[in-house]
């Protein structure tokens, strides 16, 4: 049996057949050998779990779009390849929409904003691509470009303006890429102070933002004068509206110099106990003892009266007070009080705990015994509960009394005056 070609269509059929076959193997190929062979070598490598996800996320794509590329190099010897370039399209559409959303993720916290910005993103890019692919999108941009405007005496097109803006988002995201890398493996290997890596990442982080948009802007031929109108538009509202939040800034850079508060510190401040966690430009977050997170605008710590207990020394001191009977042994409760701060592992040893003798109360004798801690920014409430336990234990053992209040009425009978 001969198989022939008898007309165009069978021609056309025929080798569409073998592009949509050699594209279904190039996927499987891609997704269940290749791609699944890099990804366990990357899940054994990658330190970082947003890295480790969103490496395996383009493997596919990324895999797939090489090896179709190798089929349509070899069979571009033989035959047009219309399907195998329509697949390939597609794929790095894919592979561009997933990095994109990989390096979001990377370079912010993921939150609900963040999940709406990369949606943003997939759409935009298959808007993009399906315009491409259906012919529309040349006349498109021809509409864009006859479409223009005077901004001083510089003509722009809204085409140039929208290259422009996708220029400045594109190069701003290179600058934080670099700015992560920047504070993530120099910055923290360094043996600079905690506030001081703070501020130089800061710092570095606005210059690069400001290189990233000049740069973006010059590449497109336009003119960087209208930036001082943009600039003085900004000092008016700065100075109607914004006082607060530019306070709050310059605020953050105050205290990252001067030193007087570091991340890793024990503050009070407005009832809030807690330690400082991050200091942020507009911000700064205190962490209490119980996990609920305090966002204390910057602007607060220079205009109120901040307790800092770990400014000088991270030693913090703790107080018990006690009160015995009359006819219990003074001498006893000092040993008893003192036995029992030292079993704790976090009082120090040096300085050594103390008790003193207060006064003579109404009910009994007052005691107070003070002993100090390092990890103020564990807590003390069960450290207290602790060593309260362990002296009311041994008082009930050595028949130390614990007295409490007691009062004598007497009653007068009228009758008998």
């Amino acid at each position: 049996m001969n198989f022939q070609l008898s007309s165009f269509d069978d021609y056309l059929n025929f080798y569409s057949l073998i592009e949509l076959l050699i594209l279904l193997a190039s996927i499987l190929i891609s997704y269940y050998f290749v791609a699944d062979n890099l990804k366990k070598f990357v899940s054994n490598k990658a330190n970082s779990k947003i890295l480790k996800d969103g490496l395996t996320r383009i493997l596919f794509p990324l895999c797939a779009v090489v090896i179709i590329g190798i089929a349509q190099t070899i069979t571009s010897l033989f035959f047009y390849q219309g399907l195998l370039l329509l697949g390939q399209q597609i794929l790095i559409a894919l592979l561009i929409i997933r990095a994109s959303v990989y390096l979001v993720r990377y370079l912010t916290n993921q939150n609900s904003i963040i999940r709406s910005f990369e949606n943003i993103i997939s759409i935009t890019i298959w808007i993009f691509f399906l315009l491409q692919i259906s012919g529309i999108l040349p006349q498109i941009i021809d509409a864009l470009e006859d479409i223009t405007f005077k901004i001083g005496a510089q003509k722009l097109s809204l085409l140039l303006m929208i290259q422009a803006i996708f220029a400045i988002f594109l190069a701003i995201l290179i600058a934080m890429t670099i700015c992560r890398f920047f504070e993530n493996k120099l910055l923290k290997k360094s043996q600079l102070d905690p506030n001081a890596r703070v501020m130089i990442g800061k710092v570095f982080r606005i210059f690069l933002y400001f290189i990233a948009v000049v740069v973006s802007l010059s590449s497109f031929g336009i003119n960087l004068t209208f930036l001082s109108v943009l600039g003085g538009a900004f000092g008016v509202g700065l100075a109607f509206g914004l006082q607060n939040i530019a306070s709050n800034y310059i605020t953050g850079f105050i205290i990252l110099m001067d030193k007087s508060i570091h991340i890793g510190d024990v503050l009070t401040i407005d009832g809030h106990y807690g330690i400082v966690t991050l200091i942020r430009s507009r911000y700064t977050v205190l962490k209490k003892l119980d996990g609920v997170e305090v966002i204390i605008p910057n602007e607060k710590l220079m205009s109120q009266n901040i307790i800092n207990h770990s400014l000088s020394d991270r030693k913090a001191r703790i107080v018990t007070d006690v009160q015995i009977g009359y006819n219990s042994s003074v001498d006893q409760a000092f040993e008893i009080m003192l036995d029992a701060a030292k079993k704790e592992k976090r009082v120090l040893k040096d300085p050594s705990p103390k008790v003193y003798l207060m006064g003579f109360g109404e009910s009994g004798i007052d005691l107070k015994m003070t002993f100090y801690i390092e990890d103020p920014e564990e807590g003390s409430w069960e450290l207290r509960s602790n060593v309260y336990r362990k002296i009311w234990r041994k008082f009930k053992e050595e028949g130390i009394e614990i007295p409490y209040p007691y009062r004598n009425i007497e009653i007068i009978n009228k009758e008998e005056k």
